[in-house]
């Protein structure tokens, strides 16, 4: 059953313990989300098989405390958090569930009791509307992991719309948060070594392709797929894919450039489509989205590869559309 925000009280207040759950390797939007509605509705927060540095540092803030890998006994309702991939949930058996999203996957939702789910740029977003259509003041540590959420998923705004900077703007206004205090979380994050040698290979073994002006990079290594896609994007790619062998399944993360996804292109489309094809599952955003599969990483990259190219041919890059100094003279 799908509701509206102003609905999320009431029901919730059906239930004795609650559980909030955050995907695989939670991200800020999910910790913070997850830690608002917490801190309004009570009850305990969990996340799958871990968080990310960057959430534990918003975690280090907060003082948040988050079980790993939570068992699922004991709890009259799960409200799964910024994602409805079953996937991305492990082995985690879920009984009377709800789901709070933004993404467009409909997984979960297909058999939640009661789920909200519209296109925001950030769950966070989602929960601060619920919070407010509540009659809750956030407190200040729920306040921040609200608008570090914000931050982290629409990449410092580079992805955002309209709506994400009117959310931030309402929480500094209502609450006791300064927008450095976010900062400062996101400052605390060091650069792993690992990460940056995982970036700097896949930088050394891309294959690149183009369709047009469109440049398409692959490449392949052994972790930190998303942040190095990013990495490539940051270094001149359109669209960036970038997979790994993790044992029984291959993780592909792709990243695109705001213009790629203004001309068309939905990385969970193909994420979502590709992996299901493969026995597995995939979803995300148009600019940010992975899949986990059966396969090696070479054939899936090698088929992603391929629908991105597809989808951009015939498109026009915005940069095709400046004229070049040689043209102005």
């Amino acid at each position: 059953m799908e509701i509206r925000e102003e609905d999320y009280r009431g029901l919730i207040s059906e239930y004795g313990r609650v559980l909030y759950l955050c995907h695989r390797n939670a991200d800020p939007d999910a910790v913070g989300s997850a830690f608002a509605l917490r801190e309004a509705f009570g009850g305990d927060i969990g996340a799958v098989e871990g968080v990310s540095r960057t959430a534990a540092s918003l975690i280090s803030a907060t003082r948040a405390d988050i079980e790993i890998d939570p068992s699922p006994g004991g709890y009259d309702l799960v409200v799964v958090v910024d994602t409805a991939v079953a996937l991305q949930i492990g082995d985690f058996r879920l009984g009377d569930y709800a789901v709070v999203d933004h993404h467009r996957d409909r997984d979960l939702t297909q058999a939640a009791l009661f789920y909200i789910q519209r296109p925001a740029d950030s769950t966070a977003e989602i929960v601060w509307e619920i919070l407010k259509r509540s009659g809750f003041q956030p407190t200040k540590d729920a306040a921040l992991g609200l608008v570090v959420g914000i931050i982290t998923d629409t990449g410092r705004f580079k992805h955002s719309h309209a709506s994400s900077f009117r959310t931030v703007a309402e929480i500094l206004e209502r609450t006791d948060i300064e927008y450095a205090d976010a900062l400062e979380v996101l400052s605390r994050v060091p650069t792993e070594t690992s990460r940056r040698i995982a970036a700097l290979r896949a930088a050394s073994r891309a294959e690149i392709e183009w369709t047009g002006d469109w440049v398409v990079v692959s490449s392949e290594v052994g972790a930190f797929e998303g942040s190095s896609a990013m990495t490539l994007i940051e270094i001149g790619a359109d669209v960036a894919l970038v997979g790994g062998d993790h044992g029984d399944v291959t993780r592909v993360s792709g990243r695109a450039r705001r213009g790629a996804v203004l001309a068309g292109l939905d990385l969970a489309a193909i994420m979502g489509e590709v992996g299901r094809g493969r026995g597995g599952d995939g979803g995300g955003h148009p600019g940010a989205a992975a899949l986990e599969a059966a396969g090696s990483p070479e054939d899936l990259l090698r088929e992603c590869r391929r629908r991105v190219l597809e989808a951009l041919k015939g498109r026009i890059s915005p940069r095709a559309e400046v004229p070049q100094l040689s043209q102005m003279r």
